[in-house]
């Protein structure tokens, strides 16, 4: 017994275009292969044709002219009535950039106010010591001040004691 093969879509097609005759001759002879060898095919085609058959005994109507008119009257009407769905996909496309647009110019506006809180508000080590950098520079000339008693470095011990440098970082952190 031969197996039995399901007919594809496009063979469908072509055979409803073989039924109304609107095939070339190329494809009109592969049709009438298939149709020879396949009983899948002639099955499908004689089912399209009573199909065809009592499509043609039901009756026909026609519409009315008023009919014709309103529908035309309606579809003008919509299509003045507002932008067109390419027209509305575009504007909603635009809309959605624009928020992320908005979105991104806020949190880059935060990020920079952040920043800026920051840099001005922490203390930073590196200013202090730029600040400093006379005295730290010339540290080892300060230590080898000899004070009144005769002793290198009393001068600067004598300095610390008293916090004049801690006072100094006081009135400059303010």
């Amino acid at each position: 017994m031969a197996k039995l093969m399901r007919l594809s879509a496009e063979q469908r097609e072509n055979l409803t275009a073989y039924l109304d005759g609107e095939l070339d001759e190329a494809a009109t002879h592969e049709i009438e292969q298939m149709l020879a060898s396949s009983e899948v095919a002639r099955h499908e085609v004689d089912m399209l044709s009573r199909t065809w058959d009592m499509l043609s005994v039901l009756p026909t109507h026609k519409a009315s002219g008023e009919f014709t008119r309103k529908t035309i009257t309606s579809l003008r009407a919509a299509e003045q009535s507002g932008p067109s769905a390419a027209g509305r996909a575009f504007y909603k496309n635009a809309r959605r950039g624009g928020t992320l647009t908005l979105w991104a110019a806020l949190l880059g506006a935060c990020g920079y106010l952040a920043f800026m809180g920051a840099n001005h508000w922490v203390p930073n080590e590196a200013e202090q010591l730029l600040q400093d950098y006379d005295i730290i520079s010339n540290l080892d000339k300060y230590s080898e001040v000899i004070s009144p008693s005769g002793r290198p470095g009393e001068f600067l011990e004598v300095l610390s004691s008293k916090h004049t440098f801690a006072d100094h970082d006081d009135h400059s952190s303010k």
